[in-house]
C-alpha cells in the first residue's frame, strides 16, 4: 500500500513535468465538456418545450400548469443530470482512449528515466483504430459486469462494490497491460498479485467519480495513476 501512496505524487510530478501528458489528458476531456454542453442544451430545450406543450394540452388551470411545469423542469433536469454524470465517463473514456495509450507510454519512459520520443502522427493513427477497438469491447465488459453488480448488491451489496472498485482500477490499468500485450492469464495474475491495491484504489477513485466537476480531472490521472503503479511494479522501480 506504500507504493499505492507514492505513486499519487509521482503521477503528479509526472504530470507536472511532462507538458505532453498534460496537454493529452486536457483534450478528450475539453471535447467531452463541448459536446455535452451543445447536446444536453439542444435535448434539454427540444423536450423541455415538447412536455410544456404536452402540458398545455392537458390542463387549463393556469395556476395548475405552472405548477406542473415547474415540476416536469425539475423532473427534466435531474433525469438528465443523472444519464450526464453517468454516460459521460464512458464518453470521454472513448475519445480519450488513443490519448491514454500515448500517455501511459509516457508514463514508463518517465519512471525509466528515458526521454519520450516526440509525437509521430503516423504511428499515432496506426494505433488508433487498435485501441478504440480494445476499447469498445471493454467498455461492453464495463456495462456487463455493471450490471450483473447491480444484481449481484440486491442480495450481497459488499461483493458487488468490490467488483464495481476492481472493475474500475482495470479499467485504466488496460491501457498499459495492452502496450505490454499481456495475455488474459497475466491480467489475472497482475490483480492477485496487487488485489489489495487495486480493490482500495479503485474504491477511492469511485468516490471521486462520484463528484461532478471533479471527476472530470480525475480520469486522465487515474491513466497517469495506475500506469505509475503497473511500471513501477513490473520494471522493479521504487517509487
Amino acid at each position: 500500500m506504500k507504493r499505492a501512496v507514492k505513486a499519487i505524487s509521482k503521477s503528479f510530478e509526472i504530470l507536472k513535468r511532462d507538458k505532453v501528458v498534460f496537454l493529452l489528458s486536457c483534450i478528450p476531456v475539453c471535447v467531452g465538456i463541448i459536446a455535452y454542453y451543445y447536446l444536453g442544451s439542444y435535448f434539454y430545450q427540444d423536450l423541455l418545450e415538447w412536455g410544456n406543450e404536452l402540458v398545455k394540452k392537458q390542463i387549463s388551470s393556469s395556476e395548475m400548469l405552472k405548477y406542473i411545469s415547474w415540476l416536469f423542469t425539475a423532473v427534466l433536469s435531474v433525469i438528465l443530470y443523472f444519464l450526464v454524470s453517468w454516460t459521460f465517463v464512458l464518453f470521454v473514456s472513448i475519445v480519450a482512449s488513443p490519448f491514454n495509450d500515448i500517455i501511459s507510454g509516457r508514463v514508463e519512459k518517465a519512471l525509466l528515466g528515458q526521454v519520450p520520443q516526440d509525437l509521430n502522427s503516423e504511428k499515432f493513427f496506426k494505433r488508433v483504430l487498435s485501441v478504440l477497438k480494445n476499447e469498445s469491447k471493454k467498455i461492453l465488459l464495463i456495462i456487463f459486469l455493471s450490471i450483473l453488480s447491480f444484481f449481484i448488491g440486491l442480495f450481497f451489496p459488499p461483493i458487488s462494490f468490490a467488483i464495481s472498485a476492481l472493475l474500475l482500477a482495470v479499467s485504466f490499468l488496460d491501457y498499459a497491460w495492452s502496450r505490454k500485450e499481456l495475455t488474459f492469464g497475466d491480467c489475472v495474475t497482475n490483480i492477485r498479485k496487487s488485489f489489495l491495491t487495486y480493490l482500495v484504489t479503485g474504491c477511492a477513485f469511485m468516490a471521486l467519480f462520484s463528484i461532478p466537476v471533479i471527476n472530470l480531472f480525475v480520469l486522465p490521472f487515474a491513466v497517469i495513476y495506475y500506469s505509475v503503479l503497473f511500471y513501477s511494479k513490473e520494471n522493479g522501480k521504487i517509487i
